[in-house]
């Protein structure tokens, strides 16, 4: 075999495996995207949830309320960030919106933005559900 070969096969190699290590991604942003599939998920439930409950509301004061909280869930929908890296996983059935790109930030900052925005849903539904108790 020539040096060149050699050296080309080497190139080769190398190419390869970098290329293919550039596409692995770390335990931080599967379980980051993993975490944002989940609060998407929650919040059409709620956002449907909201919808039943307004058609049900008796008073104006319920009707204000619910309101409320179906402006907190945009506002939340409106600050997300897409894990990077992952197939863009949800519909527009709610309505049109846009979407961020993430900001540099390291694979642990993405998981902890991703557990927070998850934990703000939770405490929505949280409300909401109490909310849906107390109404009946």
């Amino acid at each position: 075999m020539s040096p060149a070969y050699l050296f080309s096969i080497l190139i080769l190699a190398a190419a390869v495996l970098s290329c293919s290590k550039g596409n692995e991604k770390s335990p931080e942003l599967i379980e980051a995207n993993r975490l944002h599939l989940e609060a998407m998920k929650i919040s059409v439930q709620l956002e449907q949830k909201l919808e039943n409950l307004s058609s049900q509301a008796k008073s104006a004061a319920q009707k204000t309320r619910i309101d409320s909280l179906k402006n907190l869930i945009e506002v939340w929908e409106e600050n997300l960030i897409e894990v990077p890296g992952f197939a863009h996983a949800h519909d527009h059935t709610h309505g049109a919106h846009t979407h961020k790109a993430a900001p540099s930030m390291t694979d642990e900052s993405m998981l902890d933005y991703q557990r927070q925005s998850k934990e703000a849903i939770i405490e929505l539904r949280d409300v909401i559900t109490k909310l849906d108790r107390d109404q009946k």
